[in-house]
């Protein structure tokens, strides 16, 4: 079973069509359909279905109540997960709808055990857990943000960045870590409290 997959949501900003068909396992979130209507089948369509326009005969779509207590996007993760899938892609969750957007964001926190990775046209967006070394290979040049989901995060160690931010004190309030930059060959980050999420340009 391939372990990965990907959910489209109704949002812009939608990666493009050649690296959505690199997945061979797509979900829909109601109408995140319309990005791939004609293109490509998903497994499933999901949601109250407020924002689809028609569902082929030939797709199967599972529909909640428009008063349901979870969003669409949560639906699929959900549906994602029950299916066995280990990496989880969402694009589709960013532009006009900044509550839409945040919503995801506070998704990644609530799944922060599931390897779960927002994807728009221009960044990746993504937990990085405590207790792993997390290296970026061959992203020289990139930028990159860290910001903390919690009061504070307290940096052990990073290495091959612009601003390095080793012993730095990532606060909740303080955004100090925005608009980073790889400047080596490889980089990395490790610390041991708090919770780290990472804007990457794509």
């Amino acid at each position: 079973m391939n372990k990965e997959i990907l959910i489209i949501g109704n949002g812009e900003n939608v990666i493009p069509i050649e690296q959505i068909k690199k997945f061979k396992n797509i979900i829909c979130a109601d109408g995140g359909y319309e990005h791939i209507r004609g293109k490509i089948k998903p497994l499933y369509i999901i949601g109250d279905m407020d924002s689809v326009k028609s569902i082929p005969k030939q797709i199967s779509k599972i529909q909640y109540s428009i008063d349901k207590d979870r969003t669409d996007t949560e639906l699929c993760i959900n549906k994602a997960i029950d299916n066995g899938f280990e990496r989880i892609y969402i694009t589709g969750i960013y532009g006009s709808r900044p509550d839409h957007f945040f919503a995801a964001l506070s998704l990644l926190e609530k799944y922060k055990t599931q390897k779960i990775f927002l994807l728009t046209n221009k960044y990746d967006i993504f937990i990085i857990e405590p207790f792993i070394d997390y290296r970026f290979i061959r992203m020289k040049g990139k930028t990159v943000s860290f910001f903390s989901l919690r009061q504070k995060t307290d940096i052990t160690m990073s290495n091959g960045f612009k601003y390095e931010l080793t012993g730095i004190s990532l606060k909740k309030n303080n955004p100090i870590g925005v608009s980073n930059r790889i400047v080596d060959k490889d980089a990395g980050i490790y610390y041991e409290k708090g919770l780290l999420v990472c804007f990457l340009e794509s």
